[in-house]
């Protein structure tokens, strides 16, 4: 029995002793007691849930299963602010663990539960949010789908005053451009990032993003430009030892430099700074450059021998390269190919959805007549159930007035007389039989009435549309499951109050037997909870220990119809 359910049933008991203006005060003070222990849950969960985002910002591993209960809490009784954390971190658990199609969806349901109109509106999470949304589309190759995605993430970064964050977001874009080769973009992005790390005196930045630039420029025949850009990355950037070294990992700026010189047309420094990537950059990019690269050079020298040894040198690095990115080249595209199937699963139902909307204009005349007769039979049906019922609580309510009338004459006789005492024993028992006939009758018609009313509902004809249709057919939604335990639990609240008197099913056990309560075969309830019928039989079994210690799945149904008056 749950909280609420405990406190009606107090309020009931004491309603008869207690004077009404004393239980009002006693169902204030329970008010204030609940809404004490609910803020104090909400403050617990809401420290949880900040506990996981510090460990997100520094980095520390957290799973999904981590921030599954925070979601769940939060979207049951969190603020907008609190569910696009929640989602947000979960969608960073499946990100971290290789899983972007799930990612992606927790970004957008992040997006979703912003409310943008309110001035509490955490707009710099939600530019985060956007900014790991882009960075999934970038990691799938996905440029075109990422630009709108990060254009956002700038915007609420420069609405929340978080400059910072925009300028990361900046660097996104400037790779987005550069990826779809449109330089003259990418070197205008470059230039603002570069102003702004200047203007807030952030000078080594500066000059790394000026240094950025310089391939774009190149690739453009910029070349003066880029030179100027070349000595501030050198000067300024920190990166480079006083022998003019650049940092070890970074020596594709020798192939840069070599370019520009080789635009330039002087070949001894382009081929001084190709042969230093050469023998500096070990990796298969830095070889395949430095190679391609002399290979240019010796061309324009004339010396075709010296060239064609370096053009093989450098398609050989290059089909290394290639192989060494196939793997991870794969899994991405499994990635992308995950991803483009949840939307082409989306898509599907989008159309499926277009077709019923064009159906309910068709068949809508003869649903609303269909209906307009159904409504008139069933409301003699109920008409006619509730004369018998309030017949039968006529007869009981006399047959009551005359058991306690019996029942106080037998004690008096048992004072007074004792020969008669026999015959008015068995009078007493014979209406004591009458009146338990009268409340099973009761008892029947009421919950038939009861079950027709929820078999009629909403939300049962949401579930048998969903468990007869094709397999491309959407599953129930955690909201249309919620729905359906609310609705029973309303609609037969003695029926439900029997499914939880004793014990606790667990979320399965509970809708399989609402489910088969309602008249679903075990097939039907097999698709709907997206299993195999041998699933639903384990559930039955244990669904009937734990309610009526019967180890077999083949007696629930009766027990359950028994067990609520059905039978």
């Amino acid at each position: 029995m749950n909280r609420s359910a405990r406190l009606c049933h107090f309020v009931l008991s004491v309603q008869r002793t207690v004077p009404w203006f004393t239980l009002a005060y006693i169902f204030f003070i329970l008010l204030v007691l609940a809404g004490c222990t609910t803020r104090q849950e909400y403050t617990t969960m809401r420290h949880g849930l900040d506990s996981i985002n510090e460990r997100n910002r520094n980095d520390e591993a957290f799973t999904a299963n981590d921030v599954q209960p925070y979601v769940d809490y939060f979207d049951r009784h969190g603020e907008p602010n609190d569910r696009l954390l929640a989602h947000y971190l979960l969608g960073r658990a499946y990100h971290d663990h290789g899983e972007a199609p799930m990612a992606l969806q927790c970004y957008q349901q992040a997006i979703e539960c912003a409310d943008t109109l309110s001035e509490d509106c955490d707009f710099a999470q939600l530019s985060k949010v956007y900014g790991q949304a882009g960075h999934v589309f970038y990691n799938q190759r996905l440029v075109h789908q990422q630009l709108p995605i990060i254009n956002k993430a700038i915007e609420y970064a420069l609405i929340a005053k978080d400059t910072l964050t925009a300028m990361s977001h900046y660097w996104q874009k400037y790779n987005i451009y550069e990826e779809a080769d449109s330089p003259s973009i990418a070197i205008s992005i470059i230039d603002t990032l570069a102003l702004w790390y200047k203007n807030q005196d952030k000078i080594q930045l500066y000059a790394r993003a000026k240094g950025r630039a310089v391939y774009s420029l190149l690739h453009t025949n910029e070349n003066k430009k880029a030179k100027e850009y070349m000595n501030i990355y050198e000067q300024l950037s920190g990166l480079f030892d006083n022998e003019g070294n650049i940092e070890a990992g970074r020596e594709i700026y020798y192939y840069y430099k070599g370019l520009y010189y080789l635009n330039v047309n002087t070949l001894d420094s382009a081929e001084f700074y190709f042969r230093k990537e050469l023998n500096t950059g070990k990796d298969y990019n830095n070889q395949n450059g430095g190679a391609l690269g002399l290979a240019k050079v010796y061309e324009q020298r004339y010396q075709p021998d010296s060239a064609a040894k370096y053009y093989k040198y450098a398609y050989a690095m290059n089909d290394s390269m290639y192989a060494q990115m196939t793997t991870s080249e794969v899994e991405r595209m499994q990635a992308m190919y995950d991803y483009t199937r949840h939307q082409e699963t989306a898509r599907k139902a989008e159309r499926k959805a277009e077709r019923a909307r064009t159906g309910i204009v068709t068949i809508l005349a003869v649903g609303l007549v269909i209906l307009a007769i159904g409504a008139f039979f069933y409301q003699q049906y109920r008409n006619k159930k509730k004369a018998e019922i309030q017949l039968l609580n006529n007869d009981y309510g006399r047959a009551l007035l005359e058991y306690n009338k019996l029942s106080a004459e037998l004690e008096r006789m048992k004072q007074q007389d004792g020969s008669l005492i026999f015959d008015k024993q068995q009078e007493v028992e014979e209406l004591k039989a009458r009146l338990q006939a009268y409340q099973a009758a009761l008892q029947t018609n009421g919950t038939s009435q009861q079950l027709s009313v929820f078999q009629e509902s909403s939300i049962m004809q949401t579930f048998r549309t969903k468990s007869r249709v094709s397999p491309q057919t959407p599953l129930p939604t955690e909201t249309e499951w919620k729905r359906l335990v609310s609705q029973f639990s309303r609609s037969l609240p003695y029926a439900y109050a029997a499914l939880g008197r004793d014990v606790i099913l667990s979320t399965n056990e509970l809708r399989v037997c609402i489910l088969l309560l309602s008249g679903f075969k075990i097939a039907d309830v097999a698709v709907l909870l997206d299993t195999s019928p041998q699933s639903i039989t384990n559930l039955k079994a244990r669904a009937n220990n734990k309610l009526f210690g019967e180890n077999s799945a083949s007696t629930l149904e009766r027990n359950l119809m028994n067990s609520v008056g059905l039978a």
